[in-house]
């Protein structure tokens, strides 16, 4: 069992993001008054996460280091 806070730590998304993902049954919880108990954390999520505009990924980065090295531009 998880809190909101614990599972959206481990899923690597927001706290509103896992009450929303309850709340449509993709991932398993209760509800005890005010607050969700996460029971199980088999989620996958559908899209890459966004990047801020012109903020690369550390893959992406690599992939750009990988080229330019195999090209001989090093």
């Amino acid at each position: 069992m998880y809190s909101v806070r614990e599972a959206a730590a481990k899923l690597g998304v927001t706290d509103r993001h896992v009450r929303l993902l309850l709340a449509t049954g993709e991932i398993s919880g209760r509800k005890l008054g005010h607050d969700w108990v996460v029971l199980g954390l088999e989620y996958e999520r559908k899209r890459k996460p966004k990047t801020k505009r012109g903020q690369t990924t550390d893959r992406e980065e690599a992939q750009k280091w990988e080229e330019t090295w195999t090209e001989g531009g090093l």
